[in-house]
């Protein structure tokens, strides 16, 4: 929550004689021309954006990164108002009065807004203050915070989100967020103080107090060679006290090319999803339409190059990502989700020589993961491991355990496809697909049984290792031995030998995947335990989880019938 203190006060009375100042200078000093005036030069931030700075975790990065997450965090954007994150986050700390009253912090909720009294998605920093400098969502906040996770309703978490965005700005505002010089008991500091020659004497003042009088002199000649200068005295203090352990120059161009490049965003989302949904027409095409299509072989070929460029790309943003970090890219929710979507499109091109469908549903599969990994819910920032991840069983355990979860999600959709495929009228093409599906669905399903039962055990060697035993009923090691347990059964239903076992191995791999889903998301956000990312709180299940599953056995119930109609079974 944020605390008022005098000096944000007394910040806001500023603000409101800034106002007045505006007001007398008529239209030469509007909003709209001062902003364009007291705009950081481009070349300058990109300067500054190379800078090494160290944030809350310890981690040391370019100050491109931070300053990226603090304007998604902040404006749920790449970009604002034409600016680059590294030209507004510097614009906020040497410009604070302008940036107050500066469009930047997103408020969605129409409740929020009417209690600021303010229309619109972006929103000034001091609207969310009276007239006397109180900061209005005290109130809403505390009430938020009182309540456990899963009674909290739509408003409390909302208000909890923008109040992280205030409090963010408020840091910035305060130059009390970036630490650019390292000291020689090993901590950061924000600010240093710096001679600087006078007309008959050298004064001592503060890097920030210098910094600020030479970007407004900048504002107001045009010319930036100054204040770019005064970046040498950064680097010269961090060569000074920390040239051991800081990144390389060629990491931390790399780092501000990956924040640029942005690799698991919705490029590569659409390219997976509208590659698999086209290739997906192409194939139905060819089982339903009666005449020969002599292009369709090379229509698959310019889909499946298409495919697999975007899998390289995928392959070469995963390396970039591990460089970058400095640790395998799998060590927390994001990176995880990203990795059992590379998982997912290697099953895919795996079964692909026996069958284009099993391209189609890993391409699918992967575009729904990278959604997932692109919304609100997971947060991208590279971190550094936590101690207990610190060791070389996170490339070893993590990895095959991930992957298993892949061929398995694989397996799932296929399932899917060929429960929707029982419904049409019967075709012989279809048949034949279907057949070869249930076979890929098998050999998809083995290989992640197999990786899952092997990543079992290797957890448990690092778990000796870690905690000093092999099992200990963690809920996450019981829900492993589950989903072993399920989809061993699901394997074996061939032995049953039942003329309906294309329809009920496809249905069980469908809604056999459930127990990978608890094993991966349930386990981790709603029971207790070493693996836990919630310690045990309890969060509210999403809304369209029980919409999902009504329409997965609505598809179940009327494939069947439609299965037994069509008398499409297994001989």
């Amino acid at each position: 929550m944020l605390q008022n203190n005098l000096n944000m006060t007394r910040s806001f009375f500023f603000v409101i004689m800034f106002f007045a100042l505006l007001n007398s200078h008529g239209d030469d000093l509007s909003l709209d021309s001062l902003f364009k005036k007291r705009s950081i030069n481009l070349e300058h931030a990109e300067l500054f954006s190379k800078i090494p700075i160290i944030d809350n975790d310890g981690r040391i990065k370019p100050f491109h990164t931070m300053a990226s997450e603090i304007i998604r965090k902040v404006s749920r954007k790449s970009m604002v108002h034409q600016q680059t994150p590294s030209q507004i986050v510097l614009g906020m700390s040497v410009d604070p009065f302008l940036w107050r009253i500066i469009p930047i912090i997103n408020v969605k909720d129409e409740d929020v807004l009417k209690l600021i009294e303010y229309e619109g998605t972006l929103v000034p920093f001091i609207s969310f203050f009276s007239e006397k400098g109180n900061y209005i969502l005290t109130p809403y906040v505390e009430s938020a915070y009182s309540k456990k996770p899963i009674d909290r309703t739509k408003f409390d978490k909302h208000v909890i989100q923008i109040d992280e965005r205030v409090n963010i700005c408020s840091m910035i505002f305060s130059g009390n967020l970036i630490s650019l010089f390292p000291l020689s008991d090993g901590t950061w500091s924000q600010d240093l103080p710096m001679s600087v020659p006078g007309v008959d004497s050298v004064k001592t003042l503060s890097f920030q107090a210098v910094y600020r009088d030479l970007v407004f002199s900048s504002f107001e000649t045009g010319i930036w060679d100054d204040a770019n200068s005064l970046l040498d005295f950064i680097h010269f203090k961090q060569e000074e006290h920390a040239s051991s352990f800081l990144p390389s120059v060629r990491k931390i161009n790399l780092e501000v090319f990956y924040n640029n490049l942005n690799p698991f965003g919705w490029k590569l989302v659409m390219l997976y999803l509208l590659s698999g949904l086209a290739l997906l027409i192409v194939l139905l095409f060819n089982i339903f339409s009666t005449r020969k299509q002599k292009d369709d072989a090379i229509i698959v070929k310019i889909f499946q190059l298409i495919i697999g460029c975007g899998f390289f790309f995928h392959l070469y943003a995963l390396i970039l990502r591990w460089y970058v970090s400095g640790h395998a890219p799998w060590s927390n929710a994001y990176e995880s989700v990203i990795f059992i979507a590379f998982a997912t499109m290697i099953a895919g091109l795996i079964f692909s020589r026996k069958s284009n469908f099993a391209l189609v549903a890993s391409c699918i599969v992967t575009s729904m993961l990278l959604f997932v990994a692109n919304i609100n819910w997971l947060d991208p920032e590279l971190t550094n491991l936590v101690p207990v991840l610190k060791s070389y069983w996170l490339m070893i355990h993590v990895s095959v355990i991930t992957s298993s979860y892949g061929f398995f999600g694989l397996s799932a959709f296929i399932g899917l496809l060929n429960m929707v495929f029982f419904i049409p009228r019967r075709n012989d093409k279809l048949h034949a697909n279907i057949v070869d599906s249930t076979i890929i669905n098998e050999q998809s399903m083995m290989i992640g049984l197999f990786l899952l039962t092997v990543g079992t055990f290797l957890g448990g060697v690092w778990a000796n290792e870690s905690w000093g035993r092999y099992w200990g009923w963690d809920p996450k090691e019981t829900w492993a031995l589950v989903s072993i347990i399920v989809y061993t059964v699901i394997l074996h239903i061939r032995l049953l030998k039942s003329k309906r076992y294309v329809y009920w191995f496809n249905l069980f791999a469908l809604f056999g995947f459930s127990a990978i889903l608890m094993t991966y998301f349930g386990v981790n956000y709603y029971l207790d335990g070493l693996h836990s990312y919630a310690a045990g709180d309890s969060f509210p299940i999403p809304t369209f989880v029980p919409w999902t599953f009504c329409f997965l056995a609505l598809i179940s119930i009327i494939s069947f019938v439609r299965f037994n109609k069509t008398q499409l079974l297994d001989e």
